[in-house]
């Protein structure tokens, strides 16, 4: 019987913002903010008055008055992240990591060792908050996407155990909005033909494949159909290339880092832009041969930028995102098997360093324009 355990981290940067200041405890705290910035996280006590991520810095002080605003530490965060990440890999080798605050538990086969999974994810979950300070919430199921539903289900600071068989009875009573990949545009056409709840949805044979297709288990060494991204907003909107290449070149570090840690290479690369009036757009580029190298990830990130950046428009958000995840099955050809394979080795080499010294021992340079 597989079991999968989604870790969600509540509220994760002004968690760690407690860690190293425990006076925040307790206070409404947004990170980010500042200036013509956007809140990047918001405490559970700020959200009572209405702040959300992603909201402007002058309407979150309009709503929270006496709210603290802390700027954002992005380097900190990833070592946090890096941490979480470590913890769960001591529990299964199969780990997969959506973003710096989400991840992918596969407790299949743990029982002998560590008991029922339900015992393990409660042991998982305090140990996060003992060792490393910070609250997170679980969900554990028989399908990843039950899984995270489940964890959703429960922030903050919960954990839910949906028993095998008892799949439909969970979920049925639930708004289809739950979904992972249901957003408020299909949200809204699944309303118009009559689908509101997840009960309805699993009515509709092709419906129910489409979006929520329980008898596909999400493990094995294949392609998922998950991405995995990064995504930042300076505390001052951007205008100039050089300094949004600048942020395209840590995240794209990030992204591989995942990547490589989940033993995965993607094939399509999106990299998403928000100008300071909030309008977005979102970009993307299949590959021919999967990666999960920084500098063929910035690189097509970069390019996307600079085609796709109006000029003279200042930037208030940068994203890159992964998907078409394979962990087996890629074939680079003749001509770039031996670059490929020192480059897999060379980065190896990379992020153990980086695991025994810390991020940024060694880098090289992605962020950095270079003659290609």
């Amino acid at each position: 019987m597989p079991f999968y355990l989604h870790i969600d981290m509540d509220s994760f940067y002004v968690s760690v913002e407690r860690v190293l200041d425990p006076s925040l405890e307790g206070k409404p705290v947004m990170v980010g903010g500042a200036g013509r910035g956007v809140v990047t996280s918001a405490s559970y006590e700020a959200r009572q008055y209405g702040v959300r991520s992603a909201m402007p810095g002058f309407q979150a002080r309009r709503l929270c008055p006496d709210g603290i605003f802390v700027p954002g530490r992005r380097g900190v965060y990833s070592e946090f992240s890096r941490k979480v990440f470590d913890l769960l890999r001591s529990f299964s080798p199969d780990v997969r990591a959506y973003s710096i605050d989400e991840g992918l538990v596969d407790l299949t086969g743990t029982e002998k060792l560590m008991g029922h999974p339900a015992g393990t994810a409660h042991e998982i979950i305090g140990r996060i908050k003992r060792e490393l300070g910070l609250p997170s919430s679980g969900g554990l199921a028989t399908h990843p996407t039950l899984a995270k539903i489940a964890a959703t289900a429960v922030k903050p600071r919960g954990l839910l155990y949906v028993p095998p068989g008892s799949e439909e009875r969970f979920l049925g009573p639930l708004d289809v909005s739950v979904i992972p990949g249901v957003g408020p545009k299909t949200h809204r056409e699944l309303v118009s033909r009559g689908v509101a709840t997840v009960a309805q949805l699993l009515a509709h044979p092709r419906l129910r494949r489409r979006y929520l297709d329980l008898e596909r288990q999400g493990g094995g060494s294949h392609a998922h159909e998950h991405s995995i991204g990064s995504e930042t907003t300076p505390s001052q909107p951007l205008t100039e290339p050089a300094a949004m290449e600048q942020v395209l070149g840590g995240l794209a570090g990030e992204v591989a880092v995942r990547l490589r840690r989940q033993g995965g290479r993607a094939r399509r690369i999106t990299v998403k832009i928000r100008y300071s009036d909030f309008k977005t757009i979102t970009r993307s580029r299949t590959l021919k041969a999967p990666t999960c190298f920084d500098v063929e990830i910035f690189k097509v990130a970069r390019e996307l930028l600079e085609q796709n950046l109006a000029p003279g428009r200042p930037v208030r958000l940068l994203g890159i995102s992964t998907s078409g995840i394979t962990t087996e099955g890629w074939q680079d050809t003749i001509f770039d098997y031996r670059e490929r394979a020192s480059m897999d080795k060379l980065y190896k080499g990379i992020d153990s360093l980086q695991d025994k010294y810390g991020k940024g021992t060694v880098t090289l340079g992605a962020g950095k324009r270079r003659s290609d």
